[in-house]
């Protein structure tokens, strides 16, 4: 089974606190080259690193995504006050938009009004809305390897996927697997 990996800002964002359950890996939104690599990869334009405060906002912002996903995960549901503090990042930003010409096309783009870190923010909050509301939410899911708990978009035909990737899933197997061959050692003593 091969699995696919449906990419969403707010997922990567979120997920890049997986240190947490590693102790070998450090706070990525505090690595300059990771952070630059990030901004690069969703096209968030930044010409200078964050500073402190907008560090502790991210991280912020990250632990309360974090935990709405995880309810979500668990209650299949957003409660109201999480949905107001949604709203309330996303009344925060003032931007415009602004047509395009690439080649043979047209694109819409999103310029903020003042070009700073905050833009990320919005950004981010803004992947995360479009998450709950264009697609289905019961496809929101954590990986079921407890030491991993990345979150993941079940993109599987029958919605059944338990892990994030095949490692998480080969390891969980061979777990069972051994737990199980112990089990029956013990049995036939």
């Amino acid at each position: 089974m091969e699995v696919i990996k449906m990419e969403l800002l707010c997922i990567d964002f979120i997920n890049s606190q997986w240190y947490k359950t590693h102790k070998v890996f450090k706070e990525l939104l505090k690595d300059e080259k990771w952070f630059k690599n990030f901004c690069l990869k969703w096209n968030l334009s930044i010409t200078y690193m964050p500073n402190k405060e907008m560090i502790d906002t991210l991280l912020g912002l990250r632990e309360f995504l974090s935990y709405v996903t995880n309810n979500l995960c668990t209650k299949k549901t957003i409660d109201l006050k999480d949905i107001n503090k949604i709203n309330e990042y996303l009344k925060a930003f003032s931007f415009y938009k602004m047509i395009e010409k690439e080649k043979d096309s047209f694109s819409l783009k999103t310029i903020p009004v003042k070009s700073d870190l905050s833009f990320i923010l919005f950004e981010i909050i803004s992947s995360f809305a479009e998450l709950i509301t264009k697609y289905d939410i019961q496809r929101i899911k954590l990986c079921e390897n407890p030491e991993c708990g990345w979150i993941f978009y079940d993109e599987s035909r029958n919605r059944t996927r338990k892990w994030c990737d095949n490692t998480c899933a080969t390891l969980i197997k061979v777990r069972r697997f051994r737990e199980n061959q112990k089990h029956i050692q013990r049995k036939s003593k």
